[in-house]
């Protein structure tokens, strides 16, 4: 038999083989799909009759009706000549007159794509041949083979799906894990949902959409980004040729104008100017008239831009003078208020001096004082911490506190309520917590239990 075959499952092989022996010479596996009937199949025809001439077809929809007889007959007899022209059954009784057999035993494996005619062939043969032929077929239908007896194959229970994970995996979680749990009963006992269990995926993570969200928001504001730094450069583009425009022109003029002031003669002091005046005036009456009232015009200008600039200084030494005076009379409140400073100071020093109060003791420190005897309602485990926070956070509603654990070289991060005296109290506050927590299936754990994970986890 097998190496890897549940109680259950070698149960029913031996009750194949009862059948057989009781005369059934057609047997039909039922069962739906993923239940193991192929695997089951197997494991009969490698465990049961090692004297018999055994062939094992695994049927397709590509699968021809020749090939079929063609297999069977080539794994009972010696280098079979098979005529194409004739049925299975004729096929059979021409070779075993020319060379026996012995006893046969053959396993069809999907027979919804047996044809009709096959299958009465193979009926003929169960009942009618001269040498013992034992035939099991494997569908998830039953009646598909005329004359056979169907065999209904069962989902495996909780205890044999755990026992079949446990055969093919090494770690599992314990069997208080909540998420391991729920994904052995929804398996409903289907060994090849069982087999598709993933331990790393197979992990809460509150994060998970909340990551996603983010990743959206950030493409998000970099499309957008970038959408505002291309406006920006295409509207400096334009803004620089109108400018370019704008200048052009201007520029041309402005070179070919003559200015009629230096622009020495406007920083110059006054003094300066009324020896200009006194100059004699035959270099004023060299130039024409137009010149000198433009340049009486701008002497105008310039006095009055000094008369103004003199003004403003006025104003800033008055200015000046009143924050002085402001000052003055606000030094004595400066000394009162430094005053003050020092003694605030002295009492915060006082404060400081004082001793502070001890912090509450928490964690695993915490269930280590409880005794044996109390009771909690263990609501998470995780191997986030920060999974755990989230979780408190959001039901601060609920009193509840916090553990860790090694399990397997990974740390456990556990939630539970408060304590509670014995077990119906915590029943009766399992009863009254929020529908959103009573939803995650918790249990009930004793701190003895609590106590014991804590310590074997030290000791790792």
């Amino acid at each position: 038999m097998q190496s890897q075959i549940l109680p259950s499952r070698s149960a029913l092989v031996d009750r194949i083989a009862m059948q057989f022996d009781y005369g059934q010479n057609l047997i039909t596996l039922v069962g739906s799909s993923g239940l193991g009937k192929s695997y089951l199949a197997e494991s009969f025809l490698t465990d049961k009759y090692p004297e018999f001439n055994k062939a094992f077809v695994k049927l397709s929809a590509n699968t021809k009706e020749f090939d079929v007889i063609h297999q069977l007959l080539e794994h009972s007899f010696r280098s079979p000549l098979i005529d194409q022209k004739l049925s299975l059954s004729e096929n059979f009784m021409l070779l075993h007159d020319e060379q026996p057999c012995g006893p046969c035993l053959w396993v069809l494996d999907n027979a919804r794509h047996l044809t009709e005619e096959l299958a009465l062939q193979l009926q003929k043969l169960a009942t009618t041949a001269r040498e013992t032929i034992y035939i099991l077929a494997t569908a998830q239908q039953p009646q598909l083979l005329p004359g056979s007896l169907d065999i209904h194959i069962e989902p495996l229970s909780l205890l044999e799906s755990k026992r079949l994970m446990t055969m093919f995996y090494k770690d599992l979680p314990p069997d208080e894990d909540p998420i391991f749990n729920t994904f052995v009963a929804e398996a409903r006992g289907n060994p090849s949902v069982l087999l598709s269990w993933q331990p790393e995926s197979q992990r809460l993570d509150l994060r998970e959409t909340g990551s996603k969200d983010r990743v959206k928001t950030q493409w998000q504001w970099y499309i957008i980004a970038l959408c505002l730094v291309l406006t920006a450069s295409m509207v400096a583009l334009v803004y620089q040729q109108e400018i370019k425009q704008y200048w052009a022109p201007t520029q041309t003029n402005t070179q070919s104008v003559a200015t009629a002031l230096n622009a020495q003669s406007v920083f110059e002091p006054s003094n300066t100017s009324q020896k200009e005046s006194e100059v004699p005036g035959t270099t004023l009456q060299e130039q024409p008239p137009a010149a000198l009232n433009t340049d009486e015009g701008e002497i105008a200008a310039v006095g009055s831009i000094l008369s103004a600039l003199m003004e403003a200084e006025k104003k800033e030494k008055k200015m000046l003078h009143n924050e002085a005076q402001v000052n003055q009379s606000m030094e004595p409140q400066d000394d009162e208020l430094k005053v003050g400073t020092s003694e605030n100071t002295t009492a915060i020093v006082s404060a400081e001096r004082q001793p502070v109060a001890s912090e509450p003791i928490s964690g695993n420190e915490w269930y280590s004082n409880r005794t044996d005897e109390e009771w909690v309602i263990q609501l998470l485990a995780v191997t986030e911490v920060g999974i755990a926070a989230a979780f408190m956070a959001e039901h601060n509603d609920v009193v509840m506190r916090q553990f860790s654990v090694i399990r397997n070289g990974r740390t456990w991060f556990v939630v539970t309520s408060d304590v509670y005296p014995n077990l119906d109290m915590a029943k009766q506050a399992k009863a009254e917590l929020p529908e959103a927590l009573r939803k995650g299936q918790p249990f009930f754990k004793r701190v003895s239990k609590i106590k014991q994970e804590i310590a074997q986890s030290l000791g790792n």
